[in-house]
This record gives C-alpha cells, sequence and structure tokens, in this order.
C-alpha cells in the first residue's frame, strides 16, 4: 500500500464533506493531480477544479485506478454508486481501499454492494467525521472491515488527518451510531444533558471524540 503522498485518491461526490478533506489534501502538500472527484453537479465540480484537482462526471474514471476511493455521497444514492464501481472493477488485479462516508449504510450493505463479478470485495470502512472537520477542527469515528491491513488504516488515518484532530477506530459498528446521533447534538446539547451521557467505558470514548472535535 503506497503512503498518502504516492497514493491515488478518488472522491465519489464533491460535497462540503469532500471539499473540505481535499481542502486539507492540497493544504498538506498532496500531489492535486493524485486526486480525483466524480460530481454530477456543474457547481460542486467547478468548485473542485478551482483547487486544482482533476474531476469528471464519471464514477468508474474516478475510481478506475485508485489506491483509495472516498464514498462521500447521499445514504440513497450510496448502492448505485458502489454496484457501478463494483462491476467495473473486475479487470483489476488488487482492489482499492473503499471509505463510505454516507451515514446509516452498514459495512456489509457496503461490501455486498461492492462485490466484483468474480466474487472479490474491496477491504472497506465506514468512517463518521463530526461537524467540526468542515473546518479542519474535526474528529472522526471510523470502523473497519476484519481484511482492513495496518497499512490500509495507515493510509485511511492520514487522508482524515486533513480534517480531523483525532481519528477513533471503533471495534464495533453500533459505536458509529453514537457518533451519528452525537455529532449533529454536539456541543449546544452537551453542557444541558450530562446525565444523559453513556457509562460504558466502550462507549464513552466515541462520546469524547465528539467534544474533542
Amino acid at each position: 500500500m503506497p503512503s498518502l503522498q504516492e497514493s491515488k485518491l478518488a472522491f465519489i461526490g464533491g460535497g462540503n464533506m469532500a471539499a473540505a478533506i481535499i481542502g486539507g489534501l492540497v493544504s498538506k502538500g498532496v500531489n492535486k493531480q493524485n486526486i480525483c472527484v466524480s460530481e454530477p453537479w456543474d457547481v460542486n465540480r467547478e468548485k473542485m477544479a478551482a483547487l486544482g484537482v482533476r474531476t469528471t462526471t464519471s464514477n468508474v474514471e474516478a475510481g478506475g485506478d485508485a489506491d483509495l476511493i472516498i464514498i462521500a455521497v447521499k445514504p440513497q444514492v450510496t448502492k448505485g454508486v458502489c454496484e457501478e464501481l463494483g462491476a467495473a472493477w473486475s479487470p483489476r488485479e488488487s482492489l482499492p481501499v473503499v471509505a463510505s462516508i454516507a451515514a446509516g449504510i452498514t459495512l456489509d450493505s457496503l461490501k455486498a454492494w461492492l462485490k466484483t463479478s468474480d466474487g472479490r470485495t474491496a477491504h472497506t470502512v465506514r468512517v463518521m467525521p463530526n461537524t467540526p472537520a468542515l473546518v479542519s477542527e474535526g474528529a472522526s469515528g471510523v470502523y473497519a472491515s476484519e481484511d482492513v491491513t495496518p497499512a490500509e488504516k495507515e493510509l485511511v488515518n492520514a487522508t482524515l488527518g486533513s480534517v480531523s484532530k483525532a481519528t477513533e477506530w471503533v471495534e464495533r459498528e453500533d459505536l458509529l451510531d453514537v457518533v451519528t446521533g452525537l455529532s449533529g447534538e454536539f456541543p449546544t446539547s452537551a453542557p444541558q444533558s450530562p446525565n444523559s451521557y453513556p457509562t460504558d467505558p466502550v462507549r464513552i470514548r466515541p462520546c469524547l471524540l465528539l467534544c474533542y472535535g
């Protein structure tokens, strides 16, 4: 697995979170030509192009030879996007790592949708960045499939480091629900509801992560 500086990165979707991550990567000196964004909307695609990265309207083109693919589309279109990518990857000798920031889409669903015609599935992670990540002051919760390697995790960490001050790899997928549920409430609800915080040590860490962000 190549380092962040050497990796080809593809973003499927060019909305606010993708823009924040890309802006952070560019500010850290990542080669702009190693980043490709697939985005159907002209206005978002023009914003991405203004950052100096490559743009396209084709998901398959963006992800064709990428080492890491960030799925940054709305949950309701995630299935179609993943199936399109998986169908196009059969000729590839090795598959990319896929990181999805689509809220509520389970790892099992992602892996099923990303399966190639010859039965292979990309190593996959779910990422839940909190709102401050939009201004590069955030924190992210991450859950990985068992086949994700340490080198692949390091690449994901390095990518998320462009917008996150802290990244927590959670042990159970349901802990991402803690991040999802609280990310829209912090920090405004935090001081008002201390008695509602979880006491289970395993669930406390995602809460602390959000407090940090």
